[in-house]
């Protein structure tokens, strides 16, 4: 079990902590489009982005579908506020358009931005696992506005108290100049000190590089070729006096669609990933791994969405016993514990309907300033199995959970995530985690 009683009293005392500041409710409406279609079919003159001053002007133009010079298209204006309005940097977003002569308009981006000191947090991490024992302690930086460019800078460092380490940093953008080529890197390193019954990978460095090569131009929907190349100096063994040397380069290829209209809270679109890594040790076989990440959202209306995932991964060739994936806890199928079935395949399906029956409210913040907060609710039902052998693809070792949860939408982490899942022989399980699922 994850760290839930410390970590759901924090979740309450900082919501009750925030009603002290007199909550009012941000501008619920957003873009009509409806109301617009006087404008559809102008030609945009100018794009001004008003109340900016931590963000770049080109950071926020550039994840816009609407551009100077081309027609005005009403929906793609929607779509722009609810896709700008569920970045991480922003309070509050707003588009409207204005009429310059018979065919001509402006159209007009005000933001409202969120204190700089939560978007560049340091914080503790923290980590309880009861069956085992293990306590993880550490600290991270994460930037989610990098260089006033909307980029994602990391760097963390945890331990547990067996003393194993782990550390890492990461940068990623989206963008070079105008041109929506993605680029990141990962350096991480971790090393195991507890002995283990089976082999395992006891000290591992690791550089990461990929880059993402757009197919087409449009921001509604958008295709990327992915390409990636991983060097990673692996100790394999049971033990520190039981291990050898390994060493592995892998390079890997895929393709990303994306018809979102937000990364965070989307309410509609559809979201496709597949990935072939290939993994040449310098002194073993090759083994092969595909990855594929298949996601659908459905508005039902302007306060629920329908959220659908698939999510496969297959290996293939000479691949070694110790790689083996977990099943079961909040980011596969929540009732069990974390990785309570490992296997060399995993097949994962979730159906999420997402509420948010209360609106955005904003507080002002002493020495802060203006920031933001959203109660949602979820009900899920997981569904999931893993094999090794093919004969274990039956019917018999699928496993599902299901049950309910709490959402809060802040500018700490993006979102913070309570469930309570259920399993058909009744077991309860709680999880506190923080980041994105799906």
């Amino acid at each position: 079990m994850q760290w839930f009683a410390p970590g759901a009293t924090v979740f309450i005392a900082l919501f009750a902590t925030l009603q002290l500041f007199s909550p009012a409710p941000a501008s619920a409406a957003g873009f009509d489009a409806d109301s617009y279609r006087w404008a559809e079919g102008r030609s945009i003159d100018t794009v001004y982005v008003h109340g900016n001053t931590r963000v770049r002007t080109i950071a926020i133009l550039r994840e816009m579908e609407s551009r100077s010079g081309d027609r005005l298209d009403a929906r793609a204006v929607e779509r722009d506020q609810r896709y700008i309005g569920d970045l991480s940097p922003f309070a509050t977003v707003a588009l409207h358009v204005e009429p310059v002569g018979e065919d001509h308009c402006v159209l007009h981006v005000s933001v409202t931005e969120r204190p700089t000191l939560l978007l560049k947090l340091i914080y503790p991490v923290l980590d309880y696992d009861i069956n085992t024992e293990r306590f993880v302690y550490g600290i991270k930086w994460y930037d989610r506005n990098f260089r006033r460019r909307l980029e994602d800078f990391s760097i963390d460092a945890v331990r547990d108290n067996r003393d194993n380490d782990a550390a890492a940093a990461a940068w990623s953008t989206g963008w070079l100049g105008w041109k929506h080529i993605g680029v990141g890197t990962r350096l991480s390193y971790f090393n195991r000190r507890e002995s283990a019954s089976d082999p395992t990978i006891i000290e591992q460095t690791r550089a990461q590089f990929n880059v993402s090569i757009p197919l087409t131009q449009s921001r509604i929907s958008f295709s990327q070729l992915i390409t990636g190349l991983a060097v990673a100096n692996n100790r394999v063994g049971t033990g520190d006096i039981d291990s050898e040397r390994e060493r592995l380069v892998s390079p890997s290829l895929g393709f990303r669609f994306d018809s979102r209209d937000g990364v965070v809270k989307p309410q509609d679109g559809t979201y496709f990933y597949t990935n072939v890594l290939a993994n040449y040790p310098i002194n073993d076989g090759d083994f092969y791994r595909l990855d594929n990440d298949v996601r659908w959202f459905l508005g039902l209306d302007r306060w629920s969405v329908l959220a659908m995932r698939s999510a496969l991964t297959l290996q293939f060739g000479d691949y070694p016993e110790y790689i083996r994936f977990g099943l079961g806890g909040p980011g596969t199928i929540r009732g069990y514990e974390r990785s309570d079935f490992r296997s060399a395949h995993r097949w994962v399906q979730t159906v999420e309907l997402r509420m948010l029956p209360w609106p955005k409210q904003l507080y002002k913040l002493p020495f802060l300033g203006v920031t933001d907060f959203q109660l949602g609710l979820v009900l899920f039902a997981d569904l999931g199995i893993g094999w090794t052998d093919p004969s274990e693809f039956k019917y018999d070792n699928f496993h599902s959970g299901f049950g309910a949860g709490v959402r809060l939408f802040s500018p700490i982490q993006d979102v913070v995530r309570v469930d309570v899942g259920f399993t058909p022989d009744g077991t309860v399980r709680p999880y506190f985690s923080t980041g994105l699922n799906f």
